[in-house]
């Protein structure tokens, strides 16, 4: 009984170290860390519980957790909510649903829309990208499968070895980088780029010549904006 009892005890104190929060992380360009509590955000002043830092911009981009969605603006926060003004208002959202802010040079920053159809292949968007670039995709639009019918997400399991991209979902939009490893993105995807190099993009159907029973097009927005690198970055804890 008194070793179960002990096991028992254990396994609670590994639950509850499992349940303790992380912390608000800040990484600055220099490559100083800021890790606790936030305080507050205003512009260029980022306070951490006791220490403060000034930070090279006044404006940054704050990415939210789910949506793949991102805002630029000058950011305020008061510990709990972010708030970014933009030229067209302000926008708020609690720190739980960012998934990080990063402070960068706006003419870093592009944004192109490109149509991709199932039956083209790899479709070359003309837009360099580096590893010190993060890109957000949004997609929209129907494809037709031999499997079926879908969107940007693709088929869920329907995928083969022998499809454009082995292990993505048929009809799923993928990127590729240079000469990096293709990635599937779906509907909405927001990464660093995984290489150096003109983006792609691609409809990914089965690898044969025949493209019998597949047609459509893919709607694509895709937004480049400076990476975590040589930039001012906050990861905000779990909330």
């Amino acid at each position: 009984m008194i070793r179960i009892n002990t096991v028992i005890f254990l396994a609670l104190i590994f639950v509850l170290a499992g349940c303790k929060s992380r912390p608000d992380r800040m990484i600055t360009a220099d490559g100083s860390v800021l890790s606790g509590k936030l305080a507050s955000i205003d512009g260029r002043h980022i306070v951490f519980d006791n220490s403060e830092t000034f930070i090279e911009y006044d404006e940054g981009r704050v990415f939210l957790r789910d949506s793949g969605t991102s805002f630029r603006g000058y950011i305020t926060c008061d510990g709990e909510v972010i708030t970014i003004r933009t030229g067209s208002g302000e926008r708020e959202f609690p720190l739980g649903e960012i998934n990080s802010v990063i402070w960068s040079d706006p003419s870093d920053e592009i944004t192109i829309a490109v149509e991709v159809p199932a039956v083209d292949g790899w479709v070359n968007t003309g837009l360099e990208v580096s590893r010190n670039s993060r890109i957000s995709i949004r997609a929209s639009g129907t494809v037709s499968m031999e499997t079926g019918t879908c969107g940007p997400s693709g088929i869920d399991y329907f995928s083969t070895a022998a499809a454009l991209v082995p292990g993505a979902t048929n009809g799923q939009l993928v990127i590729a980088v240079g000469e990096s490893g293709p990635v599937a993105a779906g509907s909405t995807w927001t990464g660093d780029s995984p290489g150096d190099g003109e983006l792609s993009l691609a409809v990914n159907i089965p690898n044969r010549e025949s493209t019998a029973g597949v047609g459509g097009i893919y709607t694509v927005t895709v937004q480049k904006t400076a990476g975590t690198l040589n930039n001012s970055v906050f990861y905000p804890a779990v909330r």
